[in-house]
């Protein structure tokens, strides 16, 4: 064989696989096979072309799961307008606002506070949260927002390390390696590899069986049964995981020049027991009779209410055993009791640290993220402190926390406040002095106007009641409490819990409640909120709420938010009314370009004569005589008879 013929033999080998996955990929391709994996779509709204989070991501991460996530109502524009501040925010289900919508997630109070202080700036923050995921999926969604033009990420990410989408414990994971669930994260956009994927997914749920992954809550779809001791090689995995994909994104984010704001985890401290302890039968058959026997002697000691002998039982009791969990949470349920609180906190926090079932992130966890911060373009905020400081002897437990580890309505006010103050200190969005002459708003007049309703709050008990009665608060599923028939709010938040209405249906339903109780103010929280979140997507809420105001005798709240909606889409209401007030308001000129606006509509005879009036009317005002004669004429033509005209006419005419 020749060194030619060699060379073509060589190369045909090389090729031909090269070119049947070229067919096979295109032929996918051509068929459509596969969902839409792109972060986002676009959507024509009024005219303009908004970019919107695609629920479709979901399919880069999760294969055997399978759940609809909620995803962000955010609609941006591209590219960004001139002189706008655009915040991506980045995590799991906290940042999504559960057991909220994204109206109570710290993205939303983010951006109000930020708008209450620069009404002038054009400021969007854009919430990228996903439930049940972690920081690999962070760290993929953060390579595509570099590209959407952003001048700030902020991420909030850690309780689903373990158990998120290709966490190192998670049933969707790729065997514990970073390294394999990056690059499943890179390959994901090949069509051939998506159908491997899937192929292999249907081949393990064939054999599988009973699959753990197919029932309960998202909780323990992911996670029953996976239990990883502090320390172990899968908890040094996982924390070595996170520190390499924050890593990741802070240095992906500053080599492009782009500010990034990492936020330590907060979870319920003082008031959750932790879920699983270490096993006592490691230990040998003596010690493990002494650990019990220590134990129980301080739950009994505890029960009569003799706390310090009840101490000493308990640091007995982990002489042995130093991970026991439920060891610390009874050690430092008897410092709180005593008063000691300094010295409670640590034990909460080991409690939690030493929990094998992990919900919740560990201080390990925390420090990495603090680690984060390196004094120029990526900060940590260490948003534990911040709620200690705002918690009953600085003990993080239930108010600020509803479960175990998300925030209440206050607690997200608290986790927007920690970024602002973040952006302040470093000077983004505006220089520190601004800053300084603008930040004077109180916290208490920006939570009083917050876009948060008592539907809201409802709906997020609801789902608490729903998620606390389930694996692994109990080991079987529990019944929720009756929800009386004429408790209407209440019925509306167990029908949106349940999955039968979208949050925006819930809050119709509110309208229609209200609205039959004759409750402006219940109308107008609602309405507020229903533009808060959907700003562009419909003019309607506008135009009910300018009625509400119209009602209450609020007329220049009436007139801003009529011109706010003709920036969202033009209409003969908002024309109408605005020239109405102008013509009041001695402001002629005015009303003649709102009248005037009117006529570019399609108009039919009798409205027609009816607004030709109104816009004569002001032309004469304005002093413009011609035009109102000229207007005048059109009227009669159409109704010879319209007495006002004909009046005024006349009085143009001097007669």
């Amino acid at each position: 064989m020749t060194n030619q013929r060699r060379r073509l033999y060589f190369g045909i080998m090389v090729a031909f696989p090269v070119l049947l996955f070229g067919f096979i990929e295109g032929g996918l391709r051509i068929m459509g096979y596969g969902p839409d994996l792109s972060l986002f779509t676009t959507e024509n709204l009024n005219g303009r072309e908004y970019h919107i989070m695609n629920p479709g991501v979901k399919h880069r991460y999760f294969t055997r799961v399978s759940f609809l996530p909620s995803t962000s109502p955010d609609y941006f524009l591209v590219p960004k307008p001139p002189g706008t501040y655009r915040i991506f925010c980045l995590g799991g289900s906290t940042t999504v606002g559960f057991p909220y919508w994204y109206n109570a997630a710290f993205s939303s109070f983010l951006r109000d506070r930020l708008r209450a202080l620069f009404p002038e700036k054009s400021i969007e923050v854009i919430n990228l949260g996903m439930t049940a995921t972690n920081s690999f999926t962070a760290r993929d969604m953060a390579h595509e927002v570099l590209d959407y033009e952003p001048d700030l990420i902020v991420v909030y990410d850690g309780h689903n390390e373990f158990y998120g989408a290709l966490g190192v414990a998670s049933r969707e994971s790729m065997g514990g390696s970073r390294w394999l669930a990056n690059l499943s994260l890179r390959l994901i956009h090949l069509r051939t590899f998506l159908a491997m994927r899937d192929g292999y997914a249907m081949l393990g749920k064939l054999f599988a069986g009973d699959d753990p992954a197919s029932r309960g809550t998202m909780m323990e779809k992911l996670a029953r049964g996976r239990y990883i001791p502090y320390g172990s090689d899968l908890y040094r995995d996982g924390l070595d995981a996170f520190r390499a994909n924050m890593a990741d994104i802070r240095d992906l984010c500053t080599s492009r020049g782009v500010p990034v704001i990492f936020g330590t985890q907060v979870s319920n401290l003082r008031g959750l027991p932790p879920f699983i302890s270490t096993d006592a039968s490691a230990l040998a058959p003596q010690e493990q009779l002494t650990f019990h026997a220590s134990f129980n002697a301080g739950q009994s000691a505890m029960m009569n209410g003799a706390f310090t002998s009840a101490l000493n039982s308990f640091r007995e009791a982990l002489q042995l055993l130093p991970y026991h969990a439920e060891a610390h949470y009874r050690e430092a349920r008897c410092l709180d009791t005593l008063g000691r609180h300094t010295e409670a906190q640590a034990a909460y926090r080991l409690a939690r640290d030493h929990d094998e079932l992990r919900f919740r992130t560990s201080s390990d966890f925390n420090e990495a993220i603090l680690a984060m911060d390196d004094g120029s373009l990526a900060t940590a905020v260490d948003m534990e402190r911040i709620f200690a400081a705002h918690s009953r002897d600085s003990l993080i437990g239930y108010g600020l926390i509803l479960e175990h580890l998300h925030p209440s309505s206050y607690g997200q006010f608290l986790l927007a406040r920690g970024y602002a103050e973040a952006m302040r200190s470093r000077g983004y969005l505006a220089h520190t002095d601004e800053w300084a002459r603008r930040d004077t708003i109180t916290d208490t007049a920006i939570w009083r106007d917050r876009r948060v309703t008592p539907l809201d709050d409802r709906l997020a008990e609801r789902r608490t009641e729903v998620l606390v009665t389930a694996w692994p608060f109990q080991e079987e599923e529990g019944l929720v409490s009756a929800i009386a028939k004429t408790d209407t709010l209440g019925l509306i938040a167990d029908r949106a819990t349940r999955g039968e209405i979208h949050w925006l249906q819930a809050h119709e339903g509110a309208v229609e409640y209200y609205g039959s109780r004759g409750d402006a103010d219940g109308l107008e929280r609602e309405y507020r909120t229903i533009i808060d979140q959907f700003p562009v997507v419909n003019v309607l809420p506008y135009l009910q709420l300018a009625r509400v105001y119209l009602e209450t005798g609020r007329i220049p709240e009436m007139e801003s938010l009529l011109r706010r909606s003709l920036t969202i889409k033009p209409t003969l209401l908002a024309y109408r009314a605005l020239g109405d007030i102008a013509l009041r308001t001695k402001r002629p000129e005015e009303a003649e370009k709102m009248y005037s606006a009117m006529f570019t509509f399609v108009l039919p005879p009798p409205e027609q004569v009816e607004n030709g009036y109104l816009l004569a009317l002001a032309h004469r005002q304005a002093g413009h005589t011609d035009l109102a004669l000229k207007r005048l004429a059109e009227v009669l033509r159409l109704k010879p008879d319209h007495a006002p005209a004909i009046a005024l006419m006349a009085e143009i005419n001097g007669k």
